[in-house]
């Protein structure tokens, strides 16, 4: 049964009220919202017992990924085009002070992020490794409550899978991630390299904008050549589509759709340790890269490029009654463009890709330019 989505953003203001884990979703390109959650603030972990429900992983594999274990389900359909007209129409949020809500890019942020570029560019060119990702956090003041911030998500970003996710002992997490980690159902496997940004070129008369430059491309061979290998040492075989751009908001990236007819036995668990952290949020050796992040980021980057979504979800089994997605064994995403809630604050994480051909200040204003396309939601 399908709901009116106003009984459904009721019932998340609910869960909020009674301190209930839940998530509420959109797979890109659809316009059905779904539902879950919980009965009890219990918290759960993805273990070889316990793999039916919506997962949470951090972005380190140290951490055990978190499980919400569905009790009830419900889903609406959700009208993009209505609720981005009364989007457009909104007034503009202002802080206390009376001013524009402006995410907080001082000085100082800046020049301590163009060092840590600096000194990964050092890094490449000692052959330490070939691209590192680096990310930052940015909090702000935001009048907007989580499910206003999710309503326009869902306005926004209709090729995005957007996301409210809330546990009481872990927080809520909010996102709209252009990125798939892995799709398997049927034993086929689904993923995608996505990695080069530039500023959204709507002038351009073709479906390849002209603006992207070498370094971006580089990039984005980087990250596909990684995943392919990767596979192929799997024992998989791997086709490949050709590259092309993709709209996210204000920016465009470069994606590259990678699948694999038959995965034979492999398990979840290792598609996964294959796949993630892939280059495109980590870097290229992995190993090499990951040092790097952790002796110089400073940042605990929480479930920002963490991966999150539904896993073995044959729910026709269920009592839940969850409709439209019983043939999937995993469908996962790369938890980009996304933000931590915490009592009307949001902090926005984004991240950009240094290789050879980087500049310091470019890096820092593509992570101004992300930033923006959470910006208007906030």
């Amino acid at each position: 049964m399908t709901y009116a989505i106003e009984d459904l953003l009721e019932n998340i203001a609910g869960f909020f009220n009674k301190g209930l884990p839940f998530v509420a979703f959109k797979s890109p390109d659809e316009n059905k919202v779904h539902l879950l959650w919980q009965n009890t603030d219990a918290l759960h972990y993805v273990t070889p017992e316990a793999r039916f429900g919506f997962v949470m992983a951090t972005y380190s594999h140290e951490k055990t990924p978190h499980l919400l274990k569905p009790e009830g389900y419900m889903n609406a359909t959700f009208d993009p085009i209505i609720s981005s007209i009364n989007l457009e129409k909104a007034p503009l949020e202002t802080d206390k002070k009376g001013s524009s809500n402006v995410l907080d890019h001082s000085n100082a942020l800046k020049v301590s992020h163009m060092n840590l570029v600096q000194s990964a560019l050092d890094e490449i060119g000692r052959n330490q490794f070939k691209k590192v990702v680096l990310a930052r956090a940015t909090s702000f003041e935001t009048a907007k409550t989580p499910l206003a911030i999710f309503e326009n998500l869902l306005a926004c970003y209709d090729s995005a899978f957007c996301y409210l996710w809330h546990h009481p002992a872990l927080g809520t997490w909010i996102g709209a991630t252009p990125e798939r980690l892995l799709r398997i159902e049927n034993k086929t496997l689904q993923t995608a390299a996505l990695a080069g940004t530039i500023k959204r070129d709507d002038t351009s008369t073709s479906l390849f904008s002209e603006n992207w430059t070498l370094k971006e491309q580089e990039e984005q061979a980087m990250v596909v050549q990684d995943i392919e290998n990767r596979l192929t040492a799997a024992g998989l075989k791997v086709n490949k589509n050709n590259t092309y751009q993709v709209n996210a908001a204000q920016v465009s990236h470069l994606k590259t759709d990678i699948s694999v007819a038959q995965i034979g036995h492999k398990t979840l668990v290792e598609l996964i340790e294959t796949l993630h952290p892939s280059p495109a949020i980590c870097g290229l050796p992995r190993d090499q890269a990951q040092d790097f992040i952790q002796q110089n980021e400073a940042l605990d980057r929480k479930f920002y490029a963490g991966y999150l979504g539904l896993v073995h979800a044959h729910l026709a089994q269920a009592s839940i009654g969850f409709e439209g997605l019983h043939s999937i064994e995993a469908d996962l995403y790369v938890n980009l463009r996304c933000m931590e809630y915490q009592s009307g604050t949001a902090i926005v994480y984004v991240g950009s890709g240094i290789t050879s051909g980087s500049q310091p200040e470019k890096e820092w204003e593509e992570t101004i330019l992300k930033a923006q396309t959470i910006k208007k939601v906030i």
